[in-house]
């Protein structure tokens, strides 16, 4: 009987083996199907499709999915065949669509006339940007399309530079700048003999599965056995793919700070490897083996990165959260199983299409999984030394406060800190106190802290210069560089949680359309519309990017509705401007 067993036993085995032998003689092969692209061991996100539809769907609703893309009409959100003109700087642009190619055609004052034929689109949130081959290059196009508000616009209207003469001052070279965060596993192939000539290939447009997951052929050709995905099923064995959720929290984020932290390669003279044989990364690898995260200090020869973090070292800008969590306590205290990274906070396929953060994770629910003592009223409320359950005694309102620019938007930072207005009066870095309260001064701040954290401000002085008297909702936002001024307008427009009060901040707001950076026009225009609208007010909203006449014109009838204000807000912003320092700056995102 015994024999009968160990025979059968035998058998199944070796049925067993031989059935599996059969599945993968006959299993499809995927490495090397990308022949001759960037990876050949890359997949399309469509063949990922089959087994992970319900990802899969979850991935192509954000703006990941759609962030490269061929113009198609499918693809194309621009309006090319009604409000499809457009007039900056004297330069006249007509976009039009013939069958399912696009155009942009730009007639210039001396009478040239340029027609770009639109080849691919770029971003999908707030602006569509356009690119265009040009002889052996793809190139950004000056123009772009306001998502968000629906109408044409300039790039020098979401950049921080002034109103000026070059219509092409924001064009750039697709092959050497986008591609490497808005595609997966960009090979450039520049031509290091020819300048200018690019051979571009992608393992795929758009921010697809790969960029997050690695490369995946050998994951599917082992997903091609059902053996093997039963294997699966029932162990934890080693899929051949990278999942961000299983890695240390350090080299998870790794993974989002490939493009959400600025970097420069590492040694810095390998940059001409990268732009001939393509970016080296992979999911799942040791950035830092490739790269260095870009900081204030960092410079390119004579460049200097300076401009795009406050003076303490924190990012002002987008495209930098990942430089801001590894400058954060909650990541450097943390230990290696209980430490910060992206995805305590956010999740691709579970988070909302805004910043694919789930729902509870915009309460203070994730800082209290660590921070507990504060779920009680009574220990947050002393620790805030605001209510409870008011905005004072929101985690994110204080610790992570909206002072970065992102494009056409303003984002919190995740530079996690405590907040300091000793800083604004030493550094000119935005505290989360003034931030709402944006009447009162930062020397009011300053007195505040140390009546309410007597302890750790109890050395904090008021500043000796008069300016920082002033509410900081108007030296902000007359003294400040372009972007602390365009953040300010935000706020002063209810970008924030705490909503000013609309006489106080209107003045404000309609003396700052004089501004010359058509980025902080932009933000006060979208503020005087909305405090426009919460008061029931019919004014027009005026026009960021007209012509200076145009735009006079509508600050004169706002200021029909604020007479008694004129002077006196032209009087304070007037001495406040001549402390003004202007930082010029481009964004990424």
């Amino acid at each position: 009987m015994q024999t009968i067993v160990i025979k059968s036993a035998v058998l199944t085995a070796v049925a067993a083996v031989a059935v599996a032998a059969l599945v993968f003689a006959s299993q499809p092969t995927y490495r090397g199907v990308r022949a001759g692209k960037a990876d050949a061991d890359y997949l399309d996100s469509q063949k990922c499709l089959a087994c992970h539809s319900d990802h899969f769907a979850s991935w192509r609703r954000t703006h990941h999915s759609r962030m490269t893309q061929d113009a198609k009409p499918e693809t194309v959100q621009g309006d090319f065949t009604r409000d499809n003109a457009f007039e900056y700087l004297g330069v006249k642009a007509k976009m039009e669509r013939r069958g399912d190619k696009f155009t942009m055609a730009l007639n210039f004052p001396d009478g040239r006339r340029q027609v770009y034929p639109i080849d691919r689109t770029v971003g999908s949130r707030r602006i569509e940007q356009y690119v265009s081959r040009q002889g052996e290059q793809y190139v950004r196009l000056p123009l772009a399309y306001d998502l968000t508000n629906r109408r044409w616009m300039s790039l020098n209207g979401s950049f921080f530079y002034p109103d000026g003469d070059n219509f092409f001052q924001h064009q750039a070279v697709w092959d050497q700048n986008c591609v490497f965060c808005h595609n997966v596993k960009a090979q450039p192939q520049m031509d290091g003999k020819v300048r200018g000539k690019f051979s571009t290939e992608v393992a795929e447009l758009g921010i697809a599965c790969g960029a997050c997951h690695g490369a995946a052929a050998a994951h599917a050709e082992q997903a091609s056995s059902p053996l093997t995905r039963e294997l699966w099923r029932m162990t934890d064995a080693e899929k051949q793919i990278i999942n961000p959720k299983k890695l240390a929290a350090e080299r998870s984020m790794m993974v989002c700070g490939h493009c959400h932290g600025q970097r420069v390669p590492q040694p810095m003279d390998r940059i001409q490897e990268i732009l001939t044989k393509g970016d080296p990364f992979n999911a799942g690898d040791d950035l830092a083996r490739f790269y260095r995260p870009v900081m204030r200090d960092t410079k390119i020869g004579e460049f200097s990165f300076a401009a795009r973090f406050w003076q303490n070292g924190s990012p002002r800008l987008s495209a930098y959260e990942y430089q801001g969590i590894l400058r954060s306590a909650c990541f450097q205290k943390g230990d290696h199983s209980n430490r910060i990274n992206c995805l305590s906070c956010h999740s691709l396929h579970e988070g909302d299409i805004k910043g694919q953060i789930k729902p509870e994770n915009r309460t203070d629910k994730p800082c209290l999984s660590c921070h507990q003592q504060f779920t009680q009223p009574a220990q947050l409320a002393a620790h805030t030394g605001h209510k409870a359950e008011s905005i004072g005694s929101r985690c994110y309102d204080c610790h992570m406060p909206r002072v970065v620019y992102g494009v056409m938007a303003v984002h919190r930072t995740h530079d996690i800190t405590v907040p300091d207005a000793t800083l604004t009066a030493t550094q000119l870095v935005p505290n989360a106190c003034n931030q709402c309260h944006l009447d009162k001064s930062v020397n009011w701040a300053i007195a505040e802290s140390k009546r309410l954290w007597p302890r750790r401000f109890s050395s904090a002085q008021p500043s000796a210069d008069d300016i920082f008297n002033q509410p900081e909702g108007a030296r902000a936002l007359f003294a400040g560089d372009a972007l602390t001024r365009a953040l300010t307008a935000e706020a002063l427009g209810g970008g924030g949680q705490m909503k000013p009060d609309a006489n106080w901040a209107t003045p404000f707001l309609i003396e700052a359309l004089s501004d010359n950076y058509p980025i902080v026009r932009f933000f006060a225009a979208n503020g005087l519309a909305v405090l426009a609208q919460q008061g029931g007010q019919k004014l027009p909203k005026p026009d960021y990017l007209a012509t200076e006449s145009v735009r006079l014109s509508a600050v004169e009838q706002w200021w029909a509705r604020y007479p008694q204000m004129r002077q006196q807000v032209f009087s304070l912003a007037t001495s406040l401007r001549v402390r003004r320092i202007n930082v010029d700056v481009e964004v990424g995102e």
